[in-house]
């Protein structure tokens, strides 16, 4: 029964039944079953006194995962033994504990995450090459801090529950770490696989049975590991990098049980008093453990061995001072975490002395304290105004700088699948309901074999929740419009990707139409009879594209070409042209072929390769793209406006507006900046969803409530009636 059961839900899960719930059910029912399951089963058939039909329930209920649908594997043993085992206040006592201990490893990852983590394409000297390696690796702080504060969590509930981590960035060898890292893990697997081999085996002797069982061990690690991921995120996960990590990390865990077994274990957890040569020794083997497991860890959480591969090639880039940063933080963190000192663990209170006891609650209420005054705005700005921000950013749980990117190209450029390792994004998209439509699945789009690749499907109609997007015979969201316009008829062509497009809202309600439509009523230039305003919006535009789609607007004699810019449009215009390389796509502008050429890119490289090598030809390429439409525009007699569109959403998309707006200077451009279009209003009544970031309805009737007002500001510039029904 249970596995007809289970094959249902597997068949429902990869989506090949229908089903009646939302995706984010998935992940808490896999959290609850995928693993408890096998425990239950395994200590039913063993244990001489089975548990109650209350406790079961408890145990594959456990009220955190609720809110942690990464949850560690609880023995079932051990969490019917130590419920309530010792006094219940210090019991409560101790999961505060725990709980301020999860706390804080969750703060040291969102500042790793938030203000240290790199794209491997941005990785292109020896210091980015070591920032890349301990950031990558110390994103596991999520986890740690998440199993930590769920398990203090259980405590409240009377479960004494031993540590989950213990103290895994000081380890001092490969068995230690994976004794140290997720050790109900390590537990779970030594239970179910280790133990039983070993018992079956020991007629070939003990270490035979021991180098056969933990190999065992490894593989049965990947393959559960494969199987977690197909219940939490629904797809298969056969990777080179994840079979290659487990299978070497294997290799290494086998290699130093041999050498412990013929040199004896060392205990670096042992309580037993330590030389200087101890400490400096263990340091040692620390440090090099440390680093060579950065190195481990960022070949497994690779999204391919050839991005992996070209990381190595930043050792050609410049050395500064900057290469020791992390070497000494590394250093000193490993140092004074090598002092003897007492940790906590799950000591009963019969076991601990009184002074000992009251000390460590002395450090949780000292660290609680200041916890709470540092979150304190007042505070944070008393000490010091980046201190503040630094606060402010921590707290607001936002995506972080590559994140965000990565939820951009979610509808820019139909990337919705999240890399292996991105929980924090992936936690965002669970949310999205299975039947959400998206922008690129929508069908508006096809192939036209040129540079730009896809445009709208002329004299389309696509009927989606929000309303009709009906594609003129031009290829435009938009009206009918004659080829030419008529006398009197002042033509703007807008320029732009789904925002402008107008995903998100019916047609008529995107704000281009609603300025239009405003400045028909209102007419407010005694010398236009007639405003046009043509949408050569088309999702997933990049700023290289932009030239295909001005060629054509061209064709439509505007008075005014409006180049709509979101954000990132020098990142975007290098993502393009590697894409297109990449693609092998005839590449039009001799400007363009140029940068390849020098930049040494090649259809056969790895996209992080590639993109780095012409990350630096950013600029160059946003000035000939810019510099292109506006001496052209020019040329006709069209003036040509930059309107710059902030995303709904703050973020690090700013850090190239300022660069982006210079250019577009430089180029001649007339700006339009909207950037405090969002600023002091609820954003969550601005856009489509949480997951899709596009403006709705509201949102573009403030767009075009703004521009409307920002366009008669600049009336004379915009307006110019000389040409109006006659430019070229």
């Amino acid at each position: 029964m249970l596995l007809l059961v289970g094959a249902l839900l597997a068949a429902q899960r990869a989506k090949l039944l229908p089903f009646p719930w939302s995706e984010a059910i998935w992940p808490i029912l896999g959290s609850m079953f995928m693993f408890r399951l096998i425990v239950y089963f395994y200590d039913l058939r063993h244990e001489k006194v089975p548990g109650t039909p209350v406790q079961a329930l408890a145990y594959f209920f456990m009220l955190p995962n609720a809110c942690f649908p990464l949850f560690p594997v609880v023995d079932y043993k051990a969490f019917r033994r130590s419920h309530f085992d010792d006094d219940a206040y210090r019991v409560y006592q101790v999961g505060i504990d725990w709980m301020v201990r999860g706390v804080i490893h969750l703060i040291l990852y969102r500042v790793i995450y938030y203000y240290f983590t790199m794209a491997p394409s941005e990785v292109n000297t020896p210091a980015d090459l070591l920032n890349y390696l301990v950031s990558n690796f110390l994103l596991y702080l999520r986890v740690s801090g998440l199993f930590h504060l769920i398990i203090g969590m259980l405590y409240l509930f009377g479960f004494r529950l031993s540590e989950t981590h213990n103290r895994y960035l000081l380890a001092t060898s490969f068995t230690d770490f994976w004794r140290r890292i997720n050790i109900y893990w390590k537990d779970f697997m030594q239970k179910v696989f280790y133990y039983p081999v070993v018992f079956k085996l020991k007629k070939l002797g003990a270490t035979k049975a021991l180098v056969i069982a933990t190999l065992y061990v490894f593989v049965m690690t990947w393959f559960l590991h494969a199987y977690q991921w197909f219940w939490l995120r629904g797809t298969l996960l056969f990777v080179p990098q994840d079979i290659l990590f487990w299978a070497i990390l294997g290799v290494l865990v086998v290699l130093n049980s041999l050498y412990e077994i013929k040199h004896g274990r060392s205990r670096s957890i042992a309580a037993k008093k330590r030389t200087l040569r101890d400490v400096l020794l263990s340091i040692v083997k620390t440090y090099g453990t440390f680093w060579f497991i950065c190195v481990l860890w960022s070949f497994w959480t690779a999204e391919s061995l050839g991005d992996w591969f070209s990381l190595w090639g930043a050792l050609h880039g410049d050395f500064s001072w900057q290469v020791l940063a992390w070497p000494a933080v590394v250093l000193l963190v490993v140092a004074v975490g090598s002092i003897p000192k007492e940790t906590l663990r799950n000591i009963k209170v019969s076991a601990q002395e009184e002074s000992e006891w009251i000390r460590s609650r002395i450090v949780t209420v000292v660290a609680l304290i200041g916890l709470i005054l540092i979150s304190i705005e007042g505070v944070a700005t008393r000490i010091s105004p980046d201190i503040a921000t630094i606060v402010h950013s921590l707290r607001s749980g936002q995506l972080s700088r590559l994140d965000q990117a990565k939820l951009e190209k979610g509808y820019y450029e139909n990337l919705l699948s999240v890399d292996r390792f991105n929980s924090q994004l992936w936690e965002v998209y669970t949310k999205k309901p299975a039947n959400w439509l998206d922008v690129d699945n929508a069908n508006l789009k096809r192939f036209d074999g040129g540079f730009a690749q896809t445009e709208l499907i002329p004299s389309f109609v696509s009927r989606t929740k929000y309303g009709d997007i009906t594609i003129n015979r031009w290829g435009m969201r938009d009206r009918d419009y004659a080829l030419e316009p008529a006398a009197g008829v002042f033509r703007a062509a807008v320029l732009g990707a789904s925002s402008v497009m107008g995903w998100g809202v019916g047609d008529g309600e995107t704000f281009e139409a609603l300025v239009e439509e405003r400045l028909n009523a209102e007419r407010p230039i005694v010398d236009i009879d007639h405003y046009e305003f043509l949408n050569f919006g088309v999702p997933g535009y990049q700023p290289l594209q932009q030239l295909v789609a001005f060629e054509k607007a061209m064709q439509f004699r505007p008075n005014a070409v409006i180049y709509v810019a979101t954000g990132r449009e020098l990142s975007r215009a290098a993502a393009y042209l590697t894409e297109a390389v990449r693609k092998r796509i005839d590449i039009p502008y001799e400007e363009l072929r140029q940068i390849v050429q020098r930049s040494g890119v090649t259809p056969e490289m790895e996209e992080a390769e590639a993109l780095k090598r012409l990350t630096p030809y950013r600029k160059e390429m946003l000035n000939f793209v810019y510099g292109s439409i506006a001496e052209r525009a020019r040329a006709g007699g069209t003036i040509s406006i930059l309107l710059f569109l902030p995303q709904v959403t703050d973020g690090s998309w700013r850090e190239e507006t300022a660069d982006t707006l210079a250019i577009a200077a430089g180029a001649g451009f007339l700006i339009i900046d909207l950037d405090d279009l969002y600023k002091g209003r609820d954003i969550n009544q601005l856009r489509l969803a949480e997951w899709d970031d596009h403006p709705n309805t509201q949102g573009h009737r403030l767009i075009a409530e703004h521009l409307y007002q920002r366009l008669l500001e600049r009336r004379d510039q915009v307006f110019n009636t000389a040409g109006i029904g006659q430019a070229q």
